[in-house]
């Protein structure tokens, strides 16, 4: 069960949902029930707080609170119409008026730091908040995207505008004002289906590159079969169109509209790692590793965060989506993050 509220920061309304712990707590087999502090559930696009449903039951059962955000743009949250809004030092702010207006856990103390779980656009916004507001994490575990570049002197638009004159590609696209949202209006299950089909392991996402410049990504992604696959189904798929029906796509797009602002904003920590003790989880087909992240990505990740834990790539065949199309693997994995990083806390 979760609780549905509300925060006001600085003109913008947030939405976030809370649910409390149900199961025991600091140790695997403990038989207190005294819980194990808060994890901050952040997603990426096009997804909002729903896409943790299934994860949310699982952690609240192994003695957490769960916080899970719409980030702003997404969901119930203002979607601000500058894109200077979605800097990061704006959306790490956010995350912190969502905790903060969550308040203390109960046998907790009051400035408890949380763990942080970041997915997709999610984990940039959890690294940002490692770097300009460490004392307010306990850990971070990120999800298929290891770190969150600035490297070299050309802005990420600029990069993509480039690679866009030889081939399709989604980043270019979406950054264009007005014209993805107008091509999905009234599509928006077709897109939905066909993105998430195409992020999968049942196809390869990057052979939407094959299609020529100039293309509209719904002419570039795969025709996907009917609902429900294995791991998503009729009714997730019915949650997922009518918000983005009610809300449009106008504010989720502002994130990739902001990336030049965001990578320009990174560069004050460019040349500092991550201080926060750091975990990553990954598939063995997730598009963003293989296309995204340089050559050898997870060679690199000492390199962004001081404190490398533990990096595991889950067991069953997933593509992008890993809490979806693996559910009990990509869970598992989770839990055993949680496991040492209790464990660790209480050997300090």
């Amino acid at each position: 069960m979760v609780d549905h509220r509300f925060v006001d920061r600085d003109g913008v309304r947030l939405h976030f949902v809370v649910a409390d712990p149900t199961g025991a707590t600091t140790e695997p087999t403990a038989t207190n029930t005294e819980p194990r502090g808060t994890v901050v559930l952040i997603h990426g696009f096009p997804h909002f707080w729903f896409t943790w449903h299934r994860m949310i039951p699982v952690l609240t059962a192994a003695g957490w609170r769960v916080i899970a955000p719409d980030l702003r743009g997404f969901g119930g949250s203002d979607a601000p119409g500058d894109v200077a809004a979605y800097a990061p030092r704006e959306v790490v702010d956010d995350v912190l008026a969502v905790c903060d207006e969550a308040g203390p856990l109960a046998g907790r103390p009051p400035d408890d730091p949380v763990v942080l779980v970041g997915f997709d656009f999610g984990a940039g916004v959890a690294y940002d908040v490692c770097h300009l507001e460490p004392g307010r994490v306990r850990a971070v575990i990120g999800m298929e995207n290891p770190f969150m570049g600035t490297a070299g002197s050309v802005p990420p638009l600029e990069g993509s505008a480039t690679m866009a004159e030889k081939h399709f590609l989604h980043l270019h696209y979406f950054a264009q004002p007005g014209v993805a949202e107008a091509d999905l209006a009234g599509r928006e299950r077709e897109f939905l289906t066909r993105v998430f089909w195409a992020l999968s392991a049942d196809y390869h996402y990057l052979d939407v590159w094959s299609h020529p410049p100039g293309s509209t990504y719904l002419e570039a992604l795969p025709e996907a079969p009917p609902l429900p696959w294995p791991w998503l189904s009729v009714e997730e798929m019915d949650t997922y169109e009518a918000e983005y029906v009610r809300t449009g796509f106008a504010g989720p797009l502002q994130w990739y509209r902001a990336m030049d602002v965001s990578w320009h904003a990174r560069k004050e920590f460019e040349r500092r790692t991550n201080p926060v003790p750091y975990y990553f989880l990954y598939s063995e087909h997730d598009p963003d590793l293989e296309g995204f992240h340089g050559r050898d990505p997870l060679s690199k990740l000492d390199r962004y965060h001081d404190d490398v834990r533990m990096v595991r790539a889950i067991s069953a065949p997933a593509g992008h989506l890993m809490h979806l199309e693996a559910t009990e693997d990509t869970h598992e994995a989770i839990l055993a993050c949680l496991v040492d990083i209790s464990q660790s806390s209480l050997n300090i």
